[in-house]
């Protein structure tokens, strides 16, 4: 096992020794000088601490944007991290940061690195995006300017510089992704004493040191992550320090998203963004439900069972995956489990899984229900946690509910399945006098409580208002039907 981690830093290769907790925003200011990754919310939401992560899979060099303020150093093993000091070419501006000039895209400047490294990682893994594609990789990226406008003009300035894709790839890329794509990963093992970091390169390795170290994994000492988003606030903002983390992102097997049988399985390692880009054939309600979760720079590297096992109230994709009977499959040195995502939460913060157990995959019934729909509250449209989340699955015939399930996040300690309620809408009528009718029974299954994001009496009327979305959601698709008819 490594203690020391070598990864490419635009184009050049380095090997060093870092902390555990320290984060790619640090190690850029404090170790390299590279001041131009900025420090904002610190929570990967402002978008000012983009950089570029190329990274291998599936034998191709693929590239993201991550916020450097949520993604550890200790990460970056065998990857190749762009930062904004990378692009020019001594007097020659990069052509993305030429269009940034014309368009003037850019006034105080705070935000503009990031702005260009957003761009970039699309361009680098898109190179002809539509204007959704552009939209989705900049709504992380805030401008305290508000220059919005002149930033969705860049992509006409770039078609006016008449370049190709291979211009927009930095000199060095062709030869670093070589050198890349003949890494050869081993396990990582740093610990300074207080605070240790492992990260496995298969399930294997990351059971026999379970088994190795006893001392470091057991009581609250282990902490497994994979994007980590959630895990480095906690560290940086509230305190919450461990003994031992382990990133599982390097392991393969956790990758994979597979579909056979009416089941669609996401392994435990697959990102919020693979989720966006493959599983919208499969289950389009899903897509959806994570297009609206968080910045695509923490969607890049954050992944679904992150969200599952992080055990937030408002979590967006909880309420979905109740609704249609998820399954998680949870690993570890005793074998496997299966566990029902309705009985995964036992209270606030408490999930089924053991300190010592991964999630390997989710497995997701499709094609039972004919009408599956999601909604969410929250302050902003986009890049914000619920106040109250709803989701519902439907089996309609002839006008009947045959079959119900809904579930609602941000009216009690965890999401709640809502038994009484599903049962309540089943062999009755399809129709606004049902769902009314519904309202005394969702509210007897709820506790919801106040905060900063609404009072109890709010989130309570907000969860009724949702169940009746989701009936004018089911009216809208049918009149939608009618006329394509």
């Amino acid at each position: 096992m490594k203690k020391t981690i070598r990864f490419f830093l635009n184009g050049k290769l380095k090997e060093i020794s870092v902390n555990g907790e320290t984060t790619v925003l640090e190690l850029l200011r404090s170790r390299f000088q590279l001041n131009g990754i900025k420090e904002g919310c610190g929570e990967g939401d402002c978008g000012a601490c983009t950089v570029v992560i190329g990274e291998v899979r599936e034998g191709k060099v693929h590239y993201k944007s991550v916020a450097g303020c949520l993604y550890l150093a200790a990460k970056l093993e065998g990857k190749h991290l762009i930062t904004i000091e990378g692009l020019a070419q001594k007097e020659k501006l990069h052509p993305i940061q030429e269009a940034v000039l014309n368009a003037h895209a850019t006034q105080c400047g705070f935000c503009t690195p990031g702005v260009i490294l957003s761009i970039l990682a699309l361009y680098l893994e898109r190179p002809n995006p539509g204007r959704e594609e552009f939209r989705r990789y900049l709504e992380g990226n805030l401008c305290r300017c508000t220059g919005y406008a002149s930033i969705r003009k860049v992509p006409e300035y770039l078609k006016d510089l008449i370049i190709d894709s291979e211009e927009i790839r930095p000199s060095y890329l062709e030869e670093t992704e070589e050198k890349q794509l003949a890494f050869v990963h081993e396990d990582i093992f740093i610990d300074d004493g207080a605070h240790a970091y492992y990260s496995p390169v298969s399930e294997d390795h990351l059971e026999a040191f379970i088994r190795d170290h006893e001392e470091l994994v057991s009581g609250q000492n282990l902490r497994f992550l994979n994007g980590g988003s959630d895990v480095v606030v906690g560290i940086k903002k509230r305190n919450q320090h461990y003994r031992l983390l382990v990133d599982i992102s390097r392991i393969s097997s956790l990758q994979n998203i597979s579909y056979r049988d009416n089941q669609l399985t996401i392994g435990g390692g697959v990102t919020l963004s693979d989720i966006i880009d493959r599983v919208n054939p499969f289950f389009p309600q899903f897509s959806d439900v994570v297009s609206g979760m968080c910045s695509e720079q923490v969607r890049s590297s954050a992944t679904l069972a992150g969200n599952l096992v992080n055990a937030s109230p408002v979590a967006d994709t909880v309420p979905l995956l109740m609704a249609v009977n998820a399954v998680v499959h949870l690993n570890g040195c005793n074998g496997t489990r299966n566990v029902p995502v309705r009985e995964f939460y036992h209270g606030y913060k408490q999930t089924e899984n053991k300190s010592d157990e991964w999630v390997a995959s989710i497995s997701i019934p499709v094609g039972e229900y004919d009408f599956i729909h999601f909604e969410k509250v929250s302050k902003r449209k986009e890049v914000d946690i619920s106040a109250v989340n709803s989701a519902i699955a439907l089996q309609i015939s002839e006008g009947m509910i045959k079959k119900a399930s809904i579930a609602c996040g941000g009216v009690g300690p965890t999401t709640l399945y809502m038994p009484k309620t599903s049962h309540y809408l089943e062999g009755k009528p399809m129709t606004e006098e049902t769902f009314l009718g519904a309202y005394d029974i969702i509210s007897g299954e709820a506790s919801p409580i106040g905060d900063v994001r609404g009072s109890a009496d709010y989130r309570e009327a907000v969860m009724e208002n949702l169940l009746m979305k989701h009936y004018l959601a089911y009216e809208s698709s049918q009149e939608a039907e009618c006329h394509e008819e």
